[in-house]
C-alpha cells in the first residue's frame, strides 16, 4: 500500500515549515510521498520544500488558482497512492500520525475512511461570547479514546486539516466540488471536506475515528474575533444555501426570485440587530451572528437567481 500526505498551502510560510519540521522527525515508510500544493499568491513555499525534502518523498506544486479543493483534486491527480491522508499547513502533527492511519487502513481497507481529534494550539482564552458560535477546529474535539466506525446518522464529519481516504473511494465519489472553498473573496463558500465526506457515507463509506491520530490546530488571534466569526457565518450560510435548497424552497413564493421567507426572516433579523445595542453581549452576539447567517442564505439565493437566470438565456 502507497501513502501520500496532502498539505494544501496558502500564504502561511511559517506555519508550512513547522509542520513540514514535524513530517522531517516522523516516520514515513521509504514509498510514501508527501505533496504540498501552494495555491494562489506564491509566498515562498517551493523554498521551504527545498529546505525539507524528507528523503526524497518531498513533491511540491503550484496552482495560480486560490482555492483548496482545486489544490486539492489536483495533487490526487499528480500522484499514484493507495491511502491519501490529508493535513492542513496549521496543525502540529506526533511523529507516528502516518504509521497511525497506515495501520488503521491496513486492517479496514477500502470502503472506511479515517480521521482523527484535535486540541487547539493558541496562547489565548476565547471570549465567552463568541465560543458556541465556533467551529470546533478552534475549540478542539476528542470524542473517544477508541477506535470506532462512527454512527453515519450522527457523523459530523471529520476535520479537513486531518483525515484520510483510499484514493479508489475518493475516486468514486467524485473528488472535491470546486465550487467549493474558501477564497479570497469573502462571499465565498466553505465546506468542500464536509462535502465530499458527506458523498462517500452516502456511497456506504464508513467513518472510522482514530484516537491516536491527534494533531494540534493553530488558531490565530483573528479567530477568536466578532468580525472573523461573523464572516464565517456568513460564509456557513452561503454553503447551507447551495448544498441543502430543498425542492419545497424551490417551489415556495418568490419576491424577486429568492424565497419570500427568506427575504422576510432577514429583514426581522435585522430590525433586531438594529435594537440590540441596547441588550447585554451574549444577546448582541447571538443576534449578530444569526444575521450574518441568514445574509449568506440571501447572498447564496441571489447567486443561485443569477446563475439560473444566465442559464436560461
Amino acid at each position: 500500500m502507497k501513502t501520500a500526505v496532502i498539505i494544501p498551502t496558502h500564504l502561511r510560510p511559517d506555519l508550512l515549515e513547522r509542520l513540514l519540521a514535524d513530517l522531517s522527525r516522523a516516520a514515513l515508510a521509504p514509498e510514501t510521498e508527501v505533496h504540498v500544493v501552494e495555491n494562489g499568491l506564491r509566498s515562498g513555499a517551493q523554498e521551504i520544500c527545498g529546505n525539507y525534502p524528507l528523503g526524497g518523498r518531498m513533491r511540491d506544486h503550484y496552482l495560480a488558482e486560490g482555492r483548496k479543493s482545486v489544490a486539492l483534486n489536483h495533487a490526487i491527480d499528480g500522484c499514484d497512492a493507495d491511502l491519501l491522508i490529508f493535513f492542513d499547513d496549521d496543525i502540529r502533527v506526533p511523529g507516528n500520525i502516518v504509521e497511525i492511519y497506515e495501520d488503521a487502513a491496513r486492517r479496514r481497507g477500502p470502503g472506511h475512511f479515517f480521521g482523527g481529534p484535535l486540541t487547539t494550539d493558541a496562547d489565548f482564552s476565547c471570549p465567552p461570547d463568541l465560543a458556541p458560535y465556533l467551529p470546533l477546529s478552534a475549540t478542539g474535539w476528542l470524542p473517544s479514546n477508541r477506535e470506532m466506525v462512527m454512527d453515519p446518522e450522527a457523523f459530523d464529519y471529520f476535520f479537513g486539516a486531518n483525515w484520510a481516504a483510499f484514493r479508489v473511494d475518493l475516486a468514486a465519489a467524485g473528488l472535491f466540488a470546486s465550487d467549493l472553498g474558501i477564497t479570497a473573496s469573502r462571499l465565498s463558500p466553505l465546506g468542500e471536506e464536509n462535502e465530499i465526506q458527506e458523498r462517500l457515507v452516502r456511497a456506504g463509506v464508513k467513518p472510522v475515528y482514530l484516537p491516536g491520530a491527534l494533531i494540534r490546530h493553530h488558531v490565530p488571534r483573528e479567530c477568536y474575533t466578532t468580525s472573523w466569526v461573523r464572516r464565517r457565518r456568513f460564509r456557513l450560510g452561503v454553503t447551507d444555501w447551495a448544498r441543502k435548497e430543498s425542492a419545497e424552497q424551490q417551489h415556495c413564493r418568490k419576491l424577486f426570485g429568492v424565497p419570500a421567507w427568506l427575504l422576510r426572516a432577514v429583514f426581522m433579523r435585522r430590525m433586531k440587530a438594529f435594537a440590540a445595542a441596547v441588550l447585554g453581549r451574549a444577546r448582541q452576539t447571538d443576534i449578530v451572528m444569526r444575521d450574518a447567517y441568514l445574509s449568506g442564505m440571501l447572498h447564496g439565493a441571489w447567486v443561485e437567481r443569477r446563475r439560473q437566470a444566465g442559464g436560461s438565456d
